[in-house]
């Protein structure tokens, strides 16, 4: 198809709508995928979500990237040497619109991925809260027998208590 063009405009139409044929739909499944992970993550269904999220993110970003470098608006709607005539250059600024939505698009889920992750990030601090929360009222019981032990159990001959019944309210 793209061998059957009959100008270079046209072959550039071809050429960029053959780049993003099916990048919309992919990009609404990798939307999908993203919004499946964040409920499981919610529901801890799941449990290498940080890998799944992480591959995610380097996708969008290499199709950031990618829409970025085919964003050629300016230079192909701008024509200063005149080579293109104006329909077709109406014709680029389509395609034009159509890889800015594309990027935008992938943009906006790069930022639902980082969401994901402070989501995910949050999830994990409040577990560690918790975890810290029951280490801490183990230490409050334990610590006061730790320090009693602790006292009782040293071998002085010279302690308060041995002598003196009352040694502790004296001193």
């Amino acid at each position: 198809e793209l061998l059957n063009c009959k100008t270079i405009a046209e072959f550039l139409c071809q050429l960029i709508g053959t780049l993003t044929l099916e990048d919309a739909l992919f990009l609404q499944e990798l939307e999908q995928h993203m919004s499946d992970l964040e409920e499981k993550i919610i529901k801890h269904t799941i449990s290498d979500s940080s890998a799944q999220l992480m591959h995610i993110r380097k996708r969008l970003l290499i199709l950031h990237s990618y829409y970025q470098q085919l964003l050629i608006r300016e230079d192909l709607e701008e024509n200063s040497n005149h080579f293109f005539q104006a329909e077709e250059c109406q014709i680029f600024s389509l395609y034009a619109s159509r890889i800015e939505r594309l990027y935008d698009h992938s943009q906006m889920l790069r930022e639902y991925a980082l969401q994901i992750r402070e989501m995910e990030q949050s999830q994990i601090d409040a577990r560690q809260n918790r975890t810290m929360r029951i280490l801490t009222v183990v230490t409050t019981i334990f610590f006061p027998l730790s320090l009693i032990t602790g006292w009782y159990g040293m071998n002085f001959s010279h302690m308060p208590e041995l002598s003196a019944p009352h040694a502790y309210g004296i001193l």
